[in-house]
């Protein structure tokens, strides 16, 4: 196990780093467009650094899993005493470990920011990192469905499918929304009571343990698969 770790580590180091980066995200994206804080303000232009590292943080995620889905690799790990489970359980808990990188990375700088500002008497300043939580909680849904697609069909024929599941799911969504076009006005009432601010901290806690066992439900799923992949894998 510790050989599978030093491996991932070696191979995707600058990858695990570059969460920090990532994490910076608002501050970058802030000093770029400081000329622009009078016009759209200050909280929306960190808010739209904030999403951008989000999106770059995910894409890198993925990066992670390249060059794994060949033949000749699945075989081999298969043979060695971790198994290709153990190979599989490396890779989920770095990329979680990613996911949190990232988290903290966010919080940390938003609050400095915001602590900074604060000294400087500057009062009309609101922290946004509360929005990275929910954001992580999507990409760990993200990655639990994008992990299984890439080792079960390899990376670019996964990554079609999954395109194709994705759009359905899209029409399907819109089609009921459709459908119910003259209730949204009670939908999106009802959706307000449930995500007030008296129930967030249970909202909160309740996505982390959904999240939480739909990953590792996802890593079950992805060993059940594996050996499946490993056949239909470029030599």
């Amino acid at each position: 196990m510790t050989g599978l770790v030093y491996k991932e580590w070696k191979q995707n180091r600058w990858f695990i780093l570059s969460m920090i980066l990532c994490g910076l995200a608002p501050l970058f994206v802030l000093l770029l467009m400081r000329g622009e804080i009078s016009n759209i303000g200050n909280a929306p232009i960190r808010i739209g650094g904030l999403i951008a590292g989000f999106l770059v943080a995910g894409a890198l995620q993925m990066l992670v899993l390249r060059g794994d889905d060949r033949k000749l690799w699945g075989y081999w790990i298969t043979a060695t005493p971790d198994g290709y489970k153990g190979f599989l359980r490396v890779k989920y808990e770095m990329i979680f470990g990613m996911i949190v990188l990232f988290l903290f990375s966010l919080q940390c700088v938003d609050r400095g920011y915001c602590a900074v500002a604060a000294d400087m008497g500057i009062t009309e300043i609101d922290e946004v990192s509360g929005i990275a939580v929910p954001l992580c909680f999507v990409q760990i849904l993200s990655r639990a469905i994008d992990i299984p697609f890439v080792y079960r069909f390899g990376s670019k024929k996964g990554s079609f499918i999954k395109l194709i599941c994705m759009v359905i799911l899209a029409i399907l969504i819109c089609a009921v929304l459709v459908l119910n076009v003259d209730n949204m006005d009670r939908i999106t009432e009802m959706v307000r009571k449930v995500f007030n601010e008296n129930n967030s901290s249970l909202i909160l806690s309740l996505g982390l343990i959904v999240c939480l066992a739909l990953y590792y439900l996802s890593y079950r799923i992805t060993c059940r698969l594996y050996l499946k992949g490993v056949e239909q894998y470029d030599s």
